[in-house]
């Protein structure tokens, strides 16, 4: 009845996940006009109305809600096949889409992934820091290199390091706080809502009055940078503050039991796949010849 073209069902998807033309464009890694376009050519071609153009945003009609729940079954039969033929894959080439955060980017992974490229010319490595759990999930990752206490249930895989945590500062303002507890310290740096969750957002919670924050934000490696310029006292984990010049460490014993997990992940039918086999036994190799980097005792 409908010509239903998956590359077309991809643009339905993300305008309904993210309400907004601009906001599934980013998610598509493509333009404004480019989504527009395919959604209204989608429409005209089928004699559907999917969306309502309100002012605060596209909001699916009753037709849309229906196309939605067919079209997300589509998503799953579709990324589940991809998921099995890439798992017999054994050629070491192609692309391999890899996930991670912002302070191992700033910190380690790069020479890391530099050392994988020269060793495995044929692979390209696809790289996003964007939301681990979205990335997985949706089969938007062949491999994730985050952090964590534990790992989910529907992904394999190891537990490479732990990971450390500390307090840094410049030198200037370790010497100005001498003598003080770190609640005594006179200016702090600190993760906002989005990174809540954190044992150290917790920390910071519960030990440093509000009055003494400086700053707030969304990415640890923003604070750091705010950090070298001595705004503030930061929590960050060791590997990506021992990155600094700037910076130094200094010893607090609540952070001892702060320890967590940096986890090499993937999916189950992909872990056979020869690409994604090689660079996990890579990465996972390399971090733990930096073993020292990531507990801080270096």
């Amino acid at each position: 009845m409908h010509n239903w073209d998956w590359d077309d069902l991809k643009y339905v998807l993300a305008v309904a996940d993210h309400g907004s033309l601009a906001a599934a464009a980013r998610s598509l890694g493509v333009n404004h006009s480019t989504v527009l376009r395919r959604i209204s050519s989608f429409e005209a071609l089928n004699g559907l109305r999917v969306f309502d153009r309100l002012s605060s945003g596209y909001t699916l009609t009753e037709t849309g809600e229906d196309l939605l729940e067919s079209a997300r079954q589509m998503q799953m039969i579709v990324r589940q096949l991809e998921g099995r033929l890439r798992g017999k894959d054994e050629r070491l080439e192609g692309a391999l889409k890899v996930t991670t955060c912002d302070t191992l980017m700033g910190s380690v992974l790069p020479r890391i992934l530099a050392g994988f490229s020269e060793m495995h010319p044929g692979i390209t490595v696809a790289l996003t820091t964007g939301s681990f759990v979205t990335d997985l999930a949706q089969r938007d990752a062949d491999v994730a290199l985050r952090t964590g206490d534990s790992a989910p249930d529907a992904l394999v895989g190891r537990r490479a390091v732990d990971v450390s945590f500390a307090i840094y500062g410049t030198q200037e303002l370790i010497e100005r706080n001498n003598g003080k507890t770190p609640a005594e310290f006179d200016r702090w740096l600190a993760p906002d809502m989005t990174l809540g969750g954190m044992k150290i957002s917790r920390w910071l919670g519960k030990t440093v009055p509000e009055t003494s924050i400086a700053m707030r934000g969304d990415s640890l490696v923003s604070l750091l940078r705010a950090a070298e310029c001595g705004q503030g006292f930061v929590v960050l984990p060791c590997y990506l503050g021992a990155s600094s010049r700037n910076l130094r460490k200094v010893d607090h014993p609540e952070f001892d039991a702060m320890a967590t997990g940096l986890w090499v992940l993937t999916h189950s039918d992909l872990r056979k796949t020869a690409r994604v086999r090689a660079f996990t036994a890579y990465v996972s190799k390399e971090f733990r010849r930096a073993e020292a980097l990531f507990r801080g005792s270096v």
